[in-house]
């Protein structure tokens, strides 16, 4: 009576379950149910609509989802194999990313999707999977791409670089113009007037008086100078010199077909122009350890500062220093520009005048004392240029790359496909 209790128990539950889900495709040692690429279908018609799009033929749209969740399924396997792990912050940060670009925050994002008839711990999942795949991606393609520097030369001086780079300059000029008879020894004559003027300019003669009194241009509209022009437009001679000029330097002779010209550069502007203002520091840190405590870190730091003000700072660094980055080079860091160093490193610099020696303080790292040897403001604009050339050819390249190498693991991938879109 007991066992047919229990049987009669379990037919009643059994009635309530629906047994209709299948397996829709076999992956490796995966699977991929028939109701996930129903659920899958059933969105993506949904996204078409959402956006305004012509719904494609139901053959297409089926092959293209189901192509998508086998290539997911594969490469969520390979992220299983590779030990990939998304964290909770990581996801939080895209989380919130995804909710500024739609100008909410994450409390507003999440009632939103509700919303909609999607759960929040859905959408967190689906970002989840989302990452952990791009992650799978990047270590899959990245090794393979390979961008020399000339490629990212060729891009930078191509019509399509200069466009999206968009760097223009402004040179003025003084153009000392060749005459008819022109022989060597003329030439040379004009090299050496040229640098006579040069070098008035450099003992106090501005250089829109310059042109005014030496130059052939100076009637002529902006008085000869090449106002805002893309590297393209302007003469070769001196587009190879620009390129290593910053801000109002100036420069010449250089000869042409007309004449020996100095140019200046007074304006560069685009989006990738920067120049930022560095330092050169000299240091010592003073660590403690397990045999130095801090009160006698803070008197030993106390008696180099005293010490320093009499004895070189790069020998009492090359003893005592605890920094083994800069220790043999006289306490010498390199060149840096704000926001590098540690934060009361930073305060330090900014306060004590150049050249001299900082009163001890302290870091996270330990005891210091600093002296600023120089600063200067350096155009990164180039480094930058560069680097935004790179990532264009680089997401031009990995997207290319991604395509051969999704399909090679496609290939080589164990698929049972046991459904179709009929």
């Amino acid at each position: 009576m007991k066992i047919l209790c229990l049987l009669l128990f379990s037919q009643i539950l059994l009635s309530n379950v629906n047994f209709v889900d299948r397996i829709g495709v076999i992956v490796e040692e995966g699977i991929i149910m028939e109701s996930e690429v129903n659920n899958a279908l059933e969105q993506a018609i949904k996204n078409l609509k959402k956006n305004g799009n012509q719904i494609p033929p139901k053959e297409f749209l089926f092959n293209n989802v189901l192509e998508k969740l086998i290539m997911d399924e594969i490469l969520m396997q390979k992220a299983k194999k590779f030990g990939i792990r998304i964290s909770d912050q990581e996801l939080n940060e895209s989380l919130i990313r995804i909710a500024s670009q739609e100008n909410l925050n994450l409390k507003e994002f999440k009632e939103k999707i509700e919303k909609e008839g999607d759960t929040f711990k859905s959408f967190r999942e689906i970002i989840k999977k989302e990452l952990m795949i791009r992650r799978v991606q990047s270590g899959l393609v990245r090794p393979k791409i390979v961008i020399s520097d000339q490629e990212i030369e060729n891009y930078i001086n191509s019509s399509e670089g200069e466009e999206l780079i968009s760097t223009e300059y402004k040179i003025e000029q003084i153009l000392l113009k060749f005459p008819s008879n022109l022989n060597n020894k003329i030439k040379e004559r004009y090299k050496n007037q040229a640098k006579d003027i040069i070098k008035e300019i450099d003992d106090g003669l501005d250089f829109q008086d310059a042109i005014k009194k030496y130059s052939y241009l100076k009637e002529e509209e902006n008085f000869g100078g090449i106002y805002w022009k893309k590297i393209s437009e302007i003469p070769s001679i001196f587009e190879k010199k620009l390129k290593s000029m910053k801000r109002n330097d100036i420069f010449g002779p250089l000869e042409s077909g007309a004449g020996i010209h100095i140019i200046k550069l007074s304006g560069i502007r685009g989006d990738s122009i920067k120049v930022e203002e560095q330092s050169l520091v000299q240091h010592i840190l003073i660590e403690t350890s397990e045999i130095r405590s801090e009160k006698q870190a803070e008197d030993l730091i106390n008696s180099l500062y005293d010490r320093a003000q009499e004895e070189d700072l790069g020998i009492l660094a090359r003893i005592y220093s605890d920094d083994p980055g800069s220790k043999l080079n006289a306490g010498k860091l390199d060149w840096a520009p704000e926001g590098v160093y540690d934060e009361n490193f930073e305060k330090t610099i900014k306060k004590v005048k150049l050249g001299e020696i900082s009163k001890p303080f302290k870091s996270s790292f330990g005891w210091h004392i600093l002296k600023v040897l120089e600063k200067r403001e350096k155009n990164i604009s180039d480094e930058i240029i560069k680097d935004k050339a790179f990532g264009i050819l680089f997401n031009r390249k990995f997207n290319e790359q991604l395509q051969n190498t999704l399909e090679e693991i496609r290939s080589e991938s164990f698929v049972d496909i046991k459904i179709s879109s009929s």
